[in-house]
């Protein structure tokens, strides 16, 4: 099983996924960044410099179902996988990707009211070594709020479970989705898609 945490850039995914693994047996953290970052590396700067961001990468996709079905085949349990995803397709092809490999997905939504949003950005600690590029990751981050507030009002407040944490750390924000988790409040996602064809010898 995956645990999806979906949320704005800037919501705190990945510090409530790293508090969740320990509230979640036999679970592990698995953060799609770490693919975009390799396939910086590995692909040729004229193909990245066609798209705008590592999302819109088919490989980069691929790559992600592949991993987790890969990790879960390994290691078993549950995946925590703290990612934004604000475009349907993405999510319909990522989804869809590990329902044909039988992996459910229960998929959950960090929602800090907007005036907390833009605090946490703000409040970012700048790394004495690496301020520039703390200062694009704040840009970034503020330049998505409105395609994350279209997502809102199109898909993805009816697709995944919404966890308000304008009020909480962190670890509060954790506990309740393990508990929702557990409870079934968070149902598996609902994508269709016909499985992979397979070859005949």
């Amino acid at each position: 099983m995956i645990v999806w945490i979906n949320g704005a850039f800037g919501a705190g995914k990945t510090t409530t996924a790293r508090e969740l693994i320990d509230l979640i047996p036999n679970s592990t953290l698995f953060d799609p960044e770490l693919i975009g970052a390799g396939l910086t590396q590995l692909l040729p700067a004229k193909r990245l410099a066609e798209v705008g961001d590592f999302q819109d990468l088919p490989i980069w996709r691929r790559l992600v179902v592949d991993t987790a079905a890969a990790m879960l085949a390994e290691l078993g349990g549950v995946l925590v996988v703290p990612m934004t995803l604000l475009r349907q397709d993405y999510r319909d092809e990522i989804f869809g990707g590990l329902a044909s490999r039988r992996i459910a997905v229960r998929h959950v939504l960090l929602a800090p009211a907007e005036t907390i949003l833009r605090e946490r950005i703000a409040d970012r600690e700048v790394p004495p070594d690496l301020p520039d590029g703390e200062i694009r990751v704040r840009q970034w981050s503020y330049d998505h709020i409105e395609p994350y507030h279209a997502a809102l009002a199109g898909w993805l407040t009816a697709d995944a479970h919404p966890v308000d944490t304008s009020a909480l750390t962190p670890y509060e924000a954790a506990v309740r989705i393990a508990a929702a988790v557990s409870g079934g409040t968070v149902p598996v996602c609902d994508i269709v898609q016909t499985p992979e064809p397979t070859r005949h010898a």
